[in-house]
């Protein structure tokens, strides 16, 4: 038997409505108190007033901070506009969060261009459940929030006014908190310069102009000729073939290689080998994408600038010139538009047995393919061969079993969750690694010593921070970044048919091995060991100049 009740009236749900200007105001707040924790924390670890005053201090950079958050999103705050940029701030300031509170990092033009040039293979290895909770918790309930509450607009001309009168009273907020603390804000923000990139969402609205300004040049680039007139010196008595092979390292630091004094054996191969290390040498940035070519360019650190490296030919474009052939091996994220002229591989296009998995590859297939090309390459030629290296934060993918070690390790991407002796250990790991890849590529070209002059140059593109205070990874802006960022090993291995062809005096070189170099020797030193004649050529940035007959 059916029952037909008395139907029930659904009430519906009251959802609760807000202007565009209330909304700017919360989310401005949110912003301010919740998603630039790492501003907060920097700011408190700063010399503030005492007592009072800097309780004080601290209510008005919160001021500042909403002012100057209310400015920037008034500019968004449209009917059919102002929820969809929130909701896309909200994701990518969730992301920016979670870096900049699990790494220490900071939110620049560098960072972000980091993040846009990797691959999706890496990028995949930066996931972890931490990760996953900060995306939602500060991404997906604040966007789904937003969505649900209902939002009014008036007529343009009433909003409008609206928009205005509210963005001066921004302005009078950040005069009334500036104005009685001018002299100790002005001093905490040229002291704590790396505050601006450490609040959200300002940091990501400077990040992603500053990445535009330079990645959209006004005229096509052409690249202008460089060292057209290079040509080779002297040749080989009995013409045998001219060999150099340049290792650029990743994330590889001075401070952890024991050639350079650190108390543990991370170079157990290499110091058997007669290398020559380089211990004083400094990067010309802090992250992949500047140092790279800026350090093949001929424009030294003080002249770089992404535009003008792109709008020249490089190193290797004047080694080119001279008749050698070059070959860039990829086993990272590209040359960065460095090789462009020239032949590229990237190795995870290769297949090889117990070296690659859907991870990457061990650096390992930079050896066993340099041994394949050599079996069939003759003539001159430089090889580059870019590691993956110690790239972080999964340092434990980086190394093979049999080279874990140090113990116990951080056997995660979640940096903040280890001890600061695994995140040591698995690093010093990929220290040691690289270490066996750099021996086996010498024994390789000792094993070829009878048929080129060979030499092997190595050189790190930036260091790495391992929690020193508080500090992971790199990209810090560079006038702020730690030694551990900026110091980089370089070493240099020669055959005997190299040094006798360069009449290289080896005596000479290891008394420069102390002297204090960076990546704008890089281009010039290259030059000079390959003995390269051309007006680009500058002997004072030689780091070997005077130790060989030009």
């Amino acid at each position: 038997m059916l029952f037909r009740g008395k139907a029930t009236k659904s009430i519906p749900r009251k959802r609760l409505t807000l202007s565009a200007n209330q909304l700017t105001a919360i989310v401005s707040v949110l912003f301010a108190l919740v998603y630039s924790a790492g501003f907060w924390k920097h700011l408190a670890a700063a010399d503030l007033p005492p007592g009072l005053r800097g309780a004080l201090f601290l209510v008005a950079a919160g001021a500042l901070m909403v002012g100057f958050n209310v400015l920037l999103l008034s500019l968004v705050a449209w009917r059919f506009v102002q929820r969809p940029a929130l909701t896309l701030v909200l994701a990518l300031s969730a992301a920016a969060a979670y870096f900049i509170d699990s790494y220490g990092v900071v939110v620049d033009r560098h960072a972000l261009q980091s993040v846009l040039e990797t691959n999706a293979r890496e990028g995949a290895q930066w996931l972890s459940w931490k990760m996953v909770v900060y995306l939602v918790v500060l991404g997906v309930v604040p966007a789904a929030a937003l969505w649900w509450v209902r939002v009014e607009y008036r007529a343009w001309p009433r909003e409008l006014l609206s928009r205005a009168l509210m963005m001066l009273g921004a302005l009078a907020l950040i005069g009334l908190a500036v104005l009685p603390f001018s002299r100790e804000m002005a001093s905490t923000a040229r002291n704590h310069a790396q505050l601006r990139h450490l609040a959200t969402p300002g940091n990501l609205f400077n990040a992603v102009r500053g990445y535009a300004k330079h990645r959209a040049p006004a005229v096509p680039v052409i690249a202008a000729a460089l060292g057209r007139d290079a040509r080779g010196g002297t040749r080989y008595p009995d013409a045998r073939p001219r060999l150099l092979v340049v290792v650029i390292g990743e994330s590889a630091r001075a401070a952890s290689f024991s050639l350079g004094g650190y108390a543990r054996q991370t170079n157990p191969e290499l110091a058997t080998r007669g290398v020559t290390y380089f211990g004083n040498v400094s990067s010309c940035g802090t992250n992949t994408a500047t140092s790279l070519p800026c350090m093949f360019s001929n424009l030294g650190r003080a002249g770089y600038s992404e535009s003008a490296a792109n709008s020249s030919e490089n190193l290797l474009d004047v080694i080119s010139h001279a008749g050698f052939a070059v070959e860039w091996e990829d086993n990272n994220t590209g040359s960065k538009g460095i090789a462009t002229r020239q032949r590229e591989e990237d190795m995870a296009n290769f297949d090889s047995t117990g070296l690659c998995d859907v991870d990457g590859c061990l650096d390992e297939i930079l050896v066993q393919h340099l041994r394949a090309e050599l079996a069939r390459d003759s003539g001159d030629k430089v090889y580059v061969l870019h590691q993956l290296g110690s790239h972080g934060p999964a340092y434990f993918k980086r190394y093979p079993a049999a080279f874990r070690r140090f113990t116990p390790t951080c056997d995660s991407v979640a940096l903040q969750s280890c001890s600061a002796e695994q995140i040591r250990n698995s690093y010093d790991n990929t220290i040691l690694y690289t270490d066996h890849v750099l021996a086996s590529l010498v024994t390789l070209l000792e094993q070829n010593a009878s048929k080129r002059a060979s030499a092997l140059l190595y050189v790190s593109d930036h260091g790495e921070s391992t929690g020193e205070n508080g500090m992971y990874l790199h990209g810090a802006p560079y006038m702020l970044a730690p030694d551990e960022q900026t110091q980089v090993p370089m070493l240099l291995w020669t055959s005997r048919p190299f040094l006798d062809w360069r009449g290289l005096d080896t005596g000479c070189a290891t008394a420069r091995s102390g002297a204090a170099i960076s990546h704008d020797h890089f281009f010039h030193t290259v030059l000079g060991l390959l003995n390269l004649q051309t007006a680009a050529y500058r002997p004072e940035l030689d780091a070997l100049a005077g130790c060989a007959p030009a």
